[in-house]
């Protein structure tokens, strides 16, 4: 899957988030200082996701269009989003714990699930409440997925072929 080598650069930004994690779980760094590195993270990682999903689009504009190259693009460019918040939401969980309302402090499988949870309802806008950012850095970061969600449904999902069509012009010229 051609897909899965472009997104290597996505699974980086996932591990310095797990880096992060590890910063603060080792009190390696003061708080203050994660979550400065998480709000840098997250507007990097928003500004590389839409420029990941054009450049691929792109690339394809002048090949063929097989539906299994467009299911695995979709499956696994939405999986990384969604983790990859999953973890950023669990950082600054762990950096301050009253980030977010209703997660049940048990260990960290339960914890890393709840967010796994949150960030799929975040994704799909489902957001059933029962998971709540209460501070300014949870609100920003789960504005900052719902904006790719929508980008990410809205504008590309709905106008994948002209999207491609576009591209495919400006080629040719």
């Amino acid at each position: 899957m051609p897909h899965l080598r472009a997104t290597y650069k996505f699974a980086i930004i996932i591990l310095i988030g797990l880096l992060i994690f590890l910063s603060d779980f080792f009190e390696l760094a003061n708080p203050l200082s994660n979550e400065i590195i998480l709000f840098a993270i997250c507007f990097f990682k928003v500004n590389y996701f839409m420029r990941f999903v054009f450049r691929q689009i792109k690339l394809t504009a002048h090949k063929e269009f097989y539906f299994h190259e467009f299911i695995s693009f979709i499956v696994v460019t939405i999986l990384l989003v969604i983790v990859s918040y999953c973890i950023d939401y669990y950082c600054l969980f762990r950096i301050d714990p009253g980030a977010f309302t209703v997660i049940i402090q048990r260990n960290i499988a339960t914890e890393l699930i709840s967010f796994f949870y949150f960030s799929i309802s975040v994704f799909t806008t489902a957001g059933f409440g029962d998971v709540k950012p209460n501070f300014t850095t949870a609100q920003i970061l789960v504005s900052s997925e719902l904006m790719i969600a929508y980008f990410f449904t809205i504008l590309v999902l709905a106008n994948i072929l002209l999207l491609r069509e576009s591209f495919t012009r400006k080629n040719r010229m």
